[in-house]
């Protein structure tokens, strides 16, 4: 499997730039990049950010559990080992035991266990500390575009206030 990063395209870009090279004749050249006889690595200009890629939606669940819920588009996963919650002190609390992934051999991190489509998780509003009302926590996680590129660990601070 390989994962190609965008900002080795930037680079590129970048370094074509300076070289003297029209990167806006570059950049129309989608042959020039996405030609398999170059050699140049072939980058899908399609590549969604991670919000869109991951589209997670949180929420409390009457009368007291945390939902946390991805739409996770296709071909596209969540790696399991990288979702954390994580207070304002950097306490990092367990959640409960996940649903089964499934087993993938990744290039970079071995045999890993990831997620396709969707993943659920609830757990206990108990589990966090509150505050006015409130739970305040910054979720942690990753993912990666099957075959093509890894985002960084996305770091997404969420506020959930307890409906009265």
């Amino acid at each position: 499997m390989k994962h190609f990063f965008i900002t080795a395209c930037q680079s590129f870009l970048l370094a074509a730039a300076c070289m003297g090279f029209p990167v806006s004749a570059l950049a129309q050249q989608d042959s020039l990049l996405n030609s398999r006889s170059s050699s140049f690595p072939v980058v899908r200009s399609s590549i969604l950010p991670a919000e869109e890629a991951f589209a997670l939606s949180t929420f409390i669940e009457a009368p007291d559990t945390v939902v946390l819920l991805w739409e996770i588009k296709e071909d596209y996963y969540l790696y399991l080992k990288s979702i954390s919650v994580v207070d304002s002190n950097g306490h990092i609390y367990s959640l409960p035991e996940l649903p089964a992934g499934k087993v993938i051999e990744d290039e970079f991190f071995g045999e890993v266990e990831v997620y396709f489509d969707r993943l659920l998780i609830r757990f206990p509003l108990t589990t966090l500390a509150m505050e006015n009302n409130s739970a305040n926590f910054t979720l942690q996680y990753q993912g990666c575009a099957k075959d093509l590129y890894c985002y960084p660990l996305q770091i997404t601070p969420i506020t959930l206030t307890v409906p009265e």
